[in-house]
C-alpha cells in the first residue's frame, strides 16, 4: 500500500490550450521510502509539489 500514489498528473497555466508545465507524471512513495525531486531550473519541480 502506497503512502502517496499519483497517476497522470498534469498542470497547465491558462486555458485548455496552454502548454503543460507538468504532463503525465506518475509517482508512488511507499512506507519507509525517501524521495528526492531533482532537476534543472524550470523543469517543474516546485509546480509538481505545489499541485500535490
Amino acid at each position: 500500500m502506497s503512502l502517496l500514489d499519483i497517476k497522470n498528473l498534469s498542470v497547465r497555466f491558462g486555458d485548455a490550450n496552454a502548454v503543460p508545465v507538468v504532463d503525465g507524471l506518475d509517482l508512488s512513495v511507499q512506507k519507509g521510502e525517501v524521495l528526492a525531486i531533482v532537476g534543472e531550473s524550470g523543469s517543474g519541480k516546485s509546480v509538481t509539489m505545489m499541485a500535490l
